[in-house]
């Protein structure tokens, strides 16, 4: 019998998400892919770009509307290789944070 130790429950809605970050060869990447689950402190996916624990990345919702888009961040706590080329990747998410206050952020600081 396996028991789940997991503190909080997740949801195993295979919703389509953005990714970017840069690769465990130093490119920077975006990526299109499907959440595996999802729960309050992180979430897993797959991705087809190689990374490496420790990376952060940020992941948004599909959405039609780029600008409309809500980011988080996250750092990869874990990596799984499988046999068909993807990797299962272990976010825990930080922050939240809304594309267009990014936007206005880097113009404020530039």
């Amino acid at each position: 019998m396996r028991v789940d130790r997991r503190l909080f429950p997740r949801t195993h809605e295979g919703f389509e998400v953005v990714v970017k970050g840069v690769d465990m060869f130093g490119a920077p990447f975006i990526e299109n892919t499907r959440l595996v689950n999802l729960s309050r402190d992180g979430l897993c996916l797959l991705l087809l770009r190689p990374v490496s624990g420790g990376a952060n990345l940020e992941f948004a919702c599909q959405s039609s509307d780029v600008l409309s888009r809500i980011w988080a961040g996250g750092r990869v706590v874990w990596v799984s290789e499988r046999f068909d080329g993807y990797q299962l990747v272990g976010l825990s998410a930080k922050e939240v944070q809304n594309s267009n206050t990014r936007a206005q952020q880097t113009a404020s600081v530039a």
